[in-house]
């Protein structure tokens, strides 16, 4: 199944793997906000949307992946494509290493997920974002323990869990797996 071709029935869309999601923006960024190319950050003052980074007033995103483990699924990981929100030294310091591809040596910084997941579940939540080598997205590791995103991250998602976040989000998939 996790391997097999198939077309999600809502938006047509064909995965040959486990379908990820990824989120265009931050949450607190409007809709109307036109997605630039990356030099804007560093070209632009005030409010801009990039690709990878998004600065809106004092408050400072990065693009970053969230990973969940599956459950029994031999190494493999669902990942959601996140913003993060981070401190403005910190985003300083990951701009200036990021053409160095250096970002690695910032370590672990404290940043809140900026994306509800799934929509609508409320408050943003604390996490730990792990820089990673050779200019990867960073990954957010979730902080606060009696979350169900962090439940997921240290135990791993059953791949009804995993359709059911899916299906939050529009995508039906679990109907091509159970119809076929």
């Amino acid at each position: 199944m996790l391997i097999s071709a198939r077309q999600c029935r809502c938006c047509g869309a064909t995965f040959a793997q486990l379908l990820s999601l990824s989120c265009d923006r931050p949450d607190l960024c409007p809709e109307d906000f036109v997605v630039q190319d990356n030099s804007a950050i560093l070209a632009q003052t005030g409010d801009v949307l990039t690709d990878d980074f998004c600065r809106l007033g004092d408050l400072r995103f990065v693009r970053a992946v969230l990973a969940i483990p599956l459950a029994d699924g031999d190494g493999q990981e669902f990942i959601l494509g996140t913003w993060a929100n981070l401190g403005a030294e910190d985003f300083d310091a990951y701009l200036d290493l990021l053409d160095m591809q250096e970002t690695e040596s910032l370590g672990s910084r404290p940043a809140w997920l900026a994306n509800a997941i799934p929509p609508d579940s409320g408050t943003p939540i604390a996490c730990m974002l792990h820089m990673r080598p050779e200019g990867q997205y960073p990954e957010l590791q979730i902080s606060e323990p009696n979350h169900a995103l962090s439940t997921l991250q240290h135990a791993g998602a059953q791949l009804e869990e995993l359709f059911e976040l899916l299906h939050t989000y529009g995508h039906d998939l679990a109907s091509l797996v159970y119809d076929s």
